[in-house]
């Protein structure tokens, strides 16, 4: 393993026991264990480690245009529309970098991060765990969403507290979203009916549209049917906010990120491209066509 034996390691880790002057590895123990000073220098090296990967990745980035496949794994709601566009607008720009997007549910983005299968993952409510990283996205508002002939529809904004007196069509609990809409209502005591549940935006928004349901979205993900006439958002009071991120397999147990140059250059126009913006749903929820979607 690593192309050396035991004994020519052995004898390397001594050499540097004697040009640092501490012990490194307690010997007395089995298995072999880190003493603390062994512990503080196997974590500098893994910071040394990733800044070298660093490094090279921008170092590669110089290159005109680097060659190469992105694989992301996003949630149904990070928009296939939104993300549709910006890589397609990113493929004209780089012609020689393709991305794959592969949506799935949320658990499935983390197994595919963690696993390598995915070279980064975009989904609300990220969630930081020991070998991966996290770097924020945006902040997507969340609105109250109804049929037009709704009586809501008529408002320009909504209290939680109101929305008990209505049927509500919601996300599944088992999702990190459905969780957090719960706490909210509970917390600015509201307790409307729950009728219905899914793990799917789409179905949501389609139950909603039909019925007398209504329910709570991110704002951006309901623009295109708000234009057409097919839903009607509301101002929700007070104001949630849904964090998107992006998560990445982190290659040492520091916190940094370090992706191929193909992969860094996609990740950089993702973040410029669908970065916040919270204004332009603002200016929509509340009545205005946004300027930037």
């Amino acid at each position: 393993m690593h192309s050396i034996t035991q004994s020519a390691a052995s004898q390397r880790i001594s050499q540097l026991e004697k040009r640092l002057g501490v012990v490194l590895i307690d010997r007395s123990v089995r298995p072999l264990a880190l003493t603390e000073a062994g512990q503080s220098f196997l974590r500098g090296c893994e910071g040394i480690l990733d800044k070298y990967d660093k490094l090279a990745a921008e170092v590669a980035l110089i290159k005109e245009d680097p060659v190469g496949t992105v694989r992301v794994a996003a949630i149904y709601s990070a928009g296939i529309d939104l993300l549709g566009q910006i890589v397609d607008r990113f493929h004209d720009e780089h012609q020689r970098i393709n991305v794959e997007i592969q949506y799935t549910k949320p658990d499935d983005v983390y197994r595919l991060v963690k696993d390598g299968e995915a070279d980064f993952g975009i989904l609300a409510y990220p969630q930081s765990w020991r070998k991966l990283g996290i770097i924020p996205l945006r902040e997507e508002i969340m609105a109250v969403v109804c049929s037009p002939r709704h009586p809501l529809a008529q408002l320009s904004e909504v209290t939680a507290e109101v929305l008990t007196a209505y049927n509500m069509v919601t996300f599944d609990t088992n999702l990190p979203v459905g969780k957090v809409l719960q706490r909210f209502l509970r917390e600015h005591g509201s307790s409307p009916k729950i009728v219905s549940t899914f793990d799917n935006i789409d179905t949501i928004k389609n139950a909603v549209a039909v019925t007398d349901s209504i329910s709570i979205l991110p704002g951006r993900t309901v623009l295109q049917e708000a234009r057409v006439g097919i839903l009607s958002m509301v101002r929700l009071l007070p104001q949630m906010v849904r964090p998107m991120g992006v998560v990445y397999r982190r290659k040492h147990k520091s916190q940094g990120a370090s992706f191929a140059p193909a992969v860094q250059q996609f990740v950089d126009y993702l973040l410029a491209n669908a970065g916040p913006s919270s204004e332009a749903e603002r200016e929509w929820i509340v009545g205005h066509e946004p300027s930037v979607v």
